[in-house]
Parts: C-alpha cells; structure tokens; sequence
C-alpha cells in the first residue's frame, strides 16, 4: 500500500467536498470525483481546486472512473438513493469505501428491502475483503468526550443516560417528518452503539413520534452494566444556528464547529463555562480510516457492521413510530 493513498469522491459538490478537503488533509491524494454531467464538474472542479488546491480529473461516469484511476479509498458522497449502487461498484472494484449516512436509503423502496440493501453493500465489503467505513462520525469524538467528562467531574461513570438534540438547516429548503429521520436519524443512533457496544434496544420501552418539523425518540438500551435510558430530538429549523448537543449521564456538550486560523474546520465541545477544542469529528473518521488502510493502526470508527446495525434500528424504530399531527 502506497504512504499516499489514491482518493476518488462520488459526489463533490455538496458535503463530499468537505469529505474532498478532510482526506486531503490526512495525507491521501484525492485523484478524481465523479459529477451528474460536463458543468456541474467544471462547477465542483472550481471549487476544489480553490478549497485545497484539487488537481485530479473530474468523471460523469463511475465505472469508467474506477477502471482508469484504480483508486485505493472511493468515497461514496452520492444521494443516498445510489449508496448501494455505488458503494458495491466501488468494492468489487477492488476499493475500501467511505460511505455517508444513512447506509441505504430509498424512498420508493419498502423498509425490508431497504434494509436488505443494506446487508447487500455490508456483504460486497466482506466478500471483496475491503474496509467499509460510514460517516456518522460522532463516535470518533467519544474517546475526547471521556476525558472532557472526567476532567469536569473527576471520574468516568457507568452511563445510566443517553441523550442528543441535533437540529438541521436544510440547503434545499425545510425537511419534514421521515425526511428528517432518514437525513439525522443515524447520528444519535451511532452515539447509541459507540457509547453502549454489544448493548440491545429493549423494543418494549420504545416511544418514537414522527413530527411536521421535529422526530422524537426514547427507549431502555441493555447493557451489561444495567440499563440506559435513551432519548433523543431531531429538528429542522428555517432560521439560526443549528443546535448539536449530546452527552451521557446529564453531562450535555454544545457541538460547535469553526474554522481555525489555517481555515481548517475543527469542533468545539462547551459543557458550562468549561471548553475543549479538537479536530472535527469527520475529520479524525476519516484520518483513521486512512491509517487503517495503509496498516498503520488506526480504527474504523463506524465499521460496515456497525452502519448495518445503525440502519436495523433506524428502520424498526420508523415502524414503530407515531405520526401526530
């Protein structure tokens, strides 16, 4: 494996420039992006190479993309209506895969076969022997919540509760009821099976509510500590500053994300008048992903197994849930 791995982006144009910029950063080359048609490309191409100096080759056509750069990581930034599709192309083409969130999605496809999908691109992964990672990237924040937790309060605790309010401003105007679950959904999910591994919902305390502007969610996760109460709300909002905030225990952290002096995006956790800075989550998601390809150590934050369980729970809690109105 090469010290500087070949990087290909599906989808460049939105959240996968950033995706662009944050391998870019972690030492890979980011070779070529594929686009829907010649001028959105000339369009994406502008901007990357404005953002961090992109010098690769812009493609509307995935397979013929694959065939002529081989790359080593193709990052799937696509809508999420073609993670499958391209996801397995991308595996049996021989590449690990960054794929955002949620893993599969289609809105015209039932929720059992949605989820099959799902198994489909997970299996792809197993049976190419290739490193499948998804970005609901918050657990790769867990290890820096820990020590921020114990710094403040003296001592990591057994986690009674879960909770995470994340609010969402949509480029494309307001989201509404399930559009908002299956956009944000994965998130707290993710938080769920990163602070609570080998932990089981129990089904019979579930309580999800599906609302014109906001989702609702509370249930018990088992562990093998006791039990966790989990509750979480996702909301779309027309005008201000999106609010993240997530935390065990009533330790509730502000997520808030800037750009430092070299204009590199990073995170700010708040807890009171207490702070700690660090790099964006997305960002140390990705940096290990790479590490984990080139052998040198480095963890796959949320593993395909993961994404598959992730979507499992976004699926059964979405059949259980209320639609008030």
């Amino acid at each position: 494996m090469p010290d500087r791995l070949k990087v290909a982006v599906i989808g460049a144009s939105g959240i996968g420039q950033h995706h662009a910029r944050w391998h870019h950063l972690s030492g890979s080359r980011v070779v070529a992006f594929a686009g829907t048609s010649e001028e959105s490309c000339a369009k994406t191409r502008a901007q990357l190479q404005a953002y961090f100096g992109f010098d690769g080759r812009a493609y509307t056509d995935v397979a013929h993309m694959l065939a002529t750069e081989q790359p080593d990581v193709v990052d799937v930034s696509s809508p999420f209506n073609l993670h499958k599709e391209h996801a397995i192309m991308a595996l049996e083409s021989g590449c690990h895969v960054v794929c955002e969130k949620p893993l599969c999605w289609d809105v015209d496809r039932d929720l059992d076969d949605i989820l099959a999908d799902g198994q489909a691109v997970v299996r792809a992964a197993e049976q190419a022997g290739k490193s499948l990672v998804m970005s609901a990237q918050y657990p790769a924040g867990i290890s820096i919540y820990r020590d921020f937790y114990a710094r403040v309060r003296g001592t990591w605790d057994a986690i009674e509760s879960l909770e995470m309010e994340m609010e969402v401003k949509g480029r494309r105007g307001p989201k509404t009821r399930e559009d908002i679950w299956i956009d944000v959904a994965s998130h707290p999910l993710s938080l769920v099976l990163g602070f609570l591994p080998g932990g089981e919902i129990d089904w019979t305390t579930v309580s999800c509510a599906i609302g014109e502007r906001e989702n609702r969610a509370r249930f018990d996760v088992i562990t093998s500590e006791g039990r966790c109460d989990v509750r979480f709300v996702l909301r779309d909002i027309d005008e201000g500053v999106p609010a993240r905030q997530f935390g065990v225990n009533g330790f509730l952290v502000n997520w808030e994300g800037f750009a430092d002096d070299e204009g590199i995006y990073r995170a700010r956790l708040v807890h009171g008048d207490e702070a700690v800075i660090c790099r964006d989550f997305m960002h140390i998601l990705i940096d290990e992903f790479g590490k984990h390809v080139r052998g040198e150590g480095g963890r796959v934050v949320v593993s395909g197994a993961d994404a598959l369980k992730n979507l499992q729970y976004q699926i059964a809690l979405l059949k259980l849930a209320e639609w008030p109105v």
